[in-house]
């Protein structure tokens, strides 16, 4: 992943400039109490949807489609839906910092994204 790459060149110049789970001198927000970097090697380590539990990610709303919201936390993107493919509830938009809680499984095949949460919890970071 070229974003992990970037990070771990930057170091701790990011660490040091985080607030409330947004990071102000990388742009955007995130990540938070799970990288979505590592969710998505632990999910794909284990090739079993649902292996690594519940996982809590923060990151950048990038988009909010009409069946999901993809957020990026600058480690990765996750793919945000509810049990019938639904989007999750609307109370975030794009570009807002974002915390979610869910279920990971693995990327659809050729996905423009990394990861896709299963959707438990979604609200804005500061809350």
């Amino acid at each position: 992943m070229k974003r992990r790459t970037a990070l771990k060149l930057i170091g701790t110049a990011g660490a040091g400039a985080s607030v409330s789970g947004c990071s102000g001198i990388l742009g955007g927000c995130g990540p938070g109490d799970d990288e979505i970097g590592t969710v998505t090697e632990n999910v794909n380590a284990t090739a079993s949807a649902g292996a690594a539990g519940t996982v809590s990610i923060t990151g950048e709303i990038r988009s909010v489609g009409e069946t999901d919201i993809v957020v990026d936390d600058g480690t990765g993107t996750a793919k945000l839906t509810t049990l019938f493919g639904s989007a999750p509830p609307r109370n975030v938009d794009d570009g807002d910092c974002a915390r979610a809680s869910g279920v990971p499984f693995p990327a659809a095949p050729d996905s423009d994204y990394d990861v896709r949460l299963l959707v438990e919890r979604l609200g804005p970071a500061d809350d």
